[in-house]
């Protein structure tokens, strides 16, 4: 396409010709003398007029092909636009998480309880007296719990044949945590000892009167990822956690459910909590306890509403339910589905 020497109007400039032309521009002459640069094509679109209607057709053509180009440039730099405040407002949701965590992961704590089968029954999976001969055997030389191990326990020193039954049965809710749990409703973290303190309740992050305290365990012969949940409760209204003496977590009176032993079959551990470094790993670690955040504590309070449907329970799960959500600003209706370990 040859313009040069080509006679063009313009429509402040008048009358001029095409001095230089390539793909991108030209130059024109104009009648006072003056050169102009124009870029090729749009220039036509809009302030220049070739005199050759032939060569005026083929500039055209050129111009469907530009303007074409010019749309889809403009479509990709709006979607780039989009894009960009979407992943603008993507982090700004990021940054706001990460300040939440502090306030929202390490409010709940999930304790991890050995296997108590005192008090079994339909309506109980134990935790109310001394475990059966068979559970204290399989703790102490199977499962080789730590806290039953030791030669200080009641279980040992009976299971060693050096007191009786009735002396077990006398003592234990003095010495065994988990034989009297769900008979006092209270949970400790793990014991620490020095010789400056001597010993001392570990310290627990961000536990205050609106977290939910969680009870596990692992039943005999299963895996760790079939812990289950067979308890669950507030702390007490107005309690104040003291780590210089106890640090018990004791039970709101009103608000805390046992499950059965059917229901917290169904309430399985893993399919709330996951390991964010490696959400597929299931391991059991060295402390007694763990951290659940706001919703997956608001999830485990939904799925445990649903098992106790049609139970005497009912009432109070879904009070439960409502009144923890309320304290911790969830919306009921927008609690995400599970993705613990075992979901993914």
């Amino acid at each position: 396409m040859e313009f040069v020497g080509e006679v063009v109007k313009h429509k402040t400039f008048g009358t001029g010709k095409i001095e230089e032309f390539n793909d991108t521009y030209i130059v024109v002459k104009f009648e006072d003398g003056a050169l102009k640069d124009f870029v090729f094509p749009d220039a036509f679109d809009s302030y220049l007029k070739l005199n050759n209607s032939t060569l005026a057709k083929q500039v055209e053509e050129r111009l469907i092909v530009y303007r074409q180009r010019q749309e889809e440039k403009r479509l990709k730099e709006q979607e780039q636009r989009k894009e960009a405040y979407r992943l603008s407002l993507l982090r700004a949701e990021v940054e706001n998480s990460k300040k939440n965590v502090v306030n929202k992961t390490n409010s709940n704590i999930v304790f991890k309880c050995y296997y108590c089968d005192g008090g079994t029954n339909s309506d109980s999976l134990g935790y109310k007296s001394a475990c059966s001969d068979e559970t204290i055997n399989y703790n102490i030389n199977v499962a080789k719990n730590k806290g039953c191990c030791t030669p200080k326990s009641n279980c040992y020193q009976y299971l060693s044949g050096n007191i009786t039954r009735r002396e077990l049965d006398l003592r234990i809710n003095t010495s065994c945590y988990e034989s009297s749990l769900l008979n006092n409703w209270c949970s400790y973290p793990d014991l620490s000892y020095t010789e400056k303190k001597g010993l001392k309740v570990k310290n627990l992050k961000n536990v205050n009167q609106g977290s939910l305290i969680l009870l596990s365990s692992v039943l005999p012969r299963d895996k760790e990822k079939d812990r289950i949940i067979f308890g669950v409760y507030l702390l007490q209204k107005d309690y104040v956690i003291d780590y210089n003496t106890n640090g018990y977590l004791k039970a709101d009176e009103k608000y805390r459910i046992e499950l059965s032993p059917e229901e917290a079959k169904e309430l399985k551990f893993w399919n709330y909590y996951f390991n964010p470094k490696n959400p597929q790993k299931i391991v059991n670690s060295s402390t007694s306890y763990r951290y659940f955040d706001d919703i997956q504590s608001a999830q485990v309070l939904k799925d445990i509403k649903v098992l106790k449907k049609d139970t005497s329970a009912e009432a109070i799960s879904n009070e439960i339910f409502e009144n923890y959500c309320n304290i911790k600003h969830i919306d009921v209706n927008a609690i995400p589905e599970q993705k613990g370990a075992l979901k993914v």
